[in-house]
């Protein structure tokens, strides 16, 4: 259903723009209460162990996945370089090769927006939206990068009027492995998959005349954003829901001024399911997912104010993927928004939209026929 406000909704007080270096991933560069974590988690050499999905040829899968992400773009480690910088500075050669300086007259925003959109899926993107650029998501500071380099402050130009959403499918069974290795791989390429969409979308903007900044979790929150574009809403474990694919999505976006059509946001009964359903807190390793009502006080810097949500305590979850060597996916995984696709799923995601009262038994149903439970890891080798 098309509804008027996207992530405002969730807004019940004054929000500041958030500043990245607060973010669970940066606070152990400068936090002296994260600092030992960091160093184990960044630092230290991890070595394969005899249990499955845990072992060197699931630490090499790992490892490739990632590649593309790690050394070609860094989003994870603040951005603006590689596929996600902010323009190409001096002769970049095409083939073939087009006179500089050419722009599009934009006459027809959505078809603009139309054709903008079928190359973003040519590309590879699972999910595209489009919204009007809501600075209060911007990060206080351009990026944050988690090296040892200074802080820089960088500011979006009002031209960037609009941002556009995209969504990547994670493969369903990799997920189902988590905590293990091999979910992390799956995480992992969905991060390289990003950067690749999200630097070749941006450049085709460029072709076009017009500015485009392509950005991984680097520069802007990416959940609001998508749920402004029309993406999906906001659960319990803190992440983006989507109707096609539940929390199994891996989000960038790319910031242009490139004149478009915002889409709507949506709703579907996301916010009214996670009120009876705990799948995600009872699945979290590290109790990190809190339940009953969702609130607006924060647990810890981490966490943003003035919103009224389920905050995550990003604290306890990185403790854990400090000690497992690797991200955790489990409450991708648990959910029960996260199926692949078919009709019987598909009826259930209508039921879910239109028939608040079964709530709670379509919890029990999943829980019944054993969706969301951790698969054996070496079954990724053997199927």
């Amino acid at each position: 259903m098309k509804v008027v406000k996207g992530a405002d909704r969730y807004v019940v007080g004054k929000v500041e723009r958030f500043d990245q270096k607060n973010h669970v991933l940066s606070r152990p560069l400068w936090d002296p209460s994260m600092l030992d974590l960091g160093r184990k988690f960044f630092l230290e050499t991890v070595m394969p162990r005899d249990k499955p999905g845990y072992t060197l040829q699931d630490l090499s899968f790992l490892n490739a996945a990632w590649h593309l992400e790690m050394h070609f773009a860094r989003g994870v480690g603040g951005g603006q370089e590689g596929l996600y910088a902010w323009d190409w500075e001096g002769e970049v050669y095409t083939m073939p090769r087009v006179e500089p300086g050419l722009r599009i007259t934009v006459d027809d925003p959505a078809k603009v927006t139309r054709d903008l959109k079928r190359v973003a899926k040519s590309f590879g993107a699972s999910l595209v939206g489009v919204c009007e650029l809501d600075r209060r998501w911007l990060y206080s500071y351009g990026y944050y990068r988690l090296r040892d380099e200074p802080i820089e402050k960088i500011e979006i130009l009002e031209d960037y009027k609009y941002a556009i959403a995209i969504a990547i499918e994670m493969d369903y069974k990799g997920i189902s492995y988590s905590p293990a290795y091999s979910a992390s791989a799956t995480a992992g390429l969905g991060y390289s998959k990003m950067a690749f969409i999200a630097g070749l979308l941006a450049q085709y903007i460029r072709g076009l005349g017009y500015k485009a900044i392509p950005c991984g979790n680097d520069t802007a929150c990416s959940i609001p954003i998508a749920i402004d574009a029309g993406l999906g809403e906001l659960a319990r474990n803190s992440l983006l829901i989507t109707p096609e694919f539940g929390p199994r999505v891996r989000l960038c976006k790319v910031l242009t001024d490139l004149p478009l059509v915002p889409d709507r946001p949506i709703e579907f009964g996301v916010w009214d399911f996670c009120m009876h359903c705990e799948r995600c807190a009872e699945e979290c390793p590290s109790q990190a997912i809190m339940r009953g009502a969702p609130t607006e006080k924060p647990n810890n810097i981490s966490n943003r104010e003035g919103l009224l949500s389920w905050p995550i305590n990003a604290e306890k979850c990185f403790a854990f993927w400090v000690g497992n060597h690797a991200d955790c996916a489990n409450c991708i995984r648990a959910c029960p928004f996260n199926k692949p696709s078919g009709w019987l799923h598909s009826v259930v995601r209508w039921g879910v939209g239109n028939t608040r009262w079964l709530d709670s038994t379509f919890v029990k149903l999943d829980e019944l026929f054993g969706y969301g439970k951790q698969h054996n890891a070496n079954d990724f080798w053997s199927s």
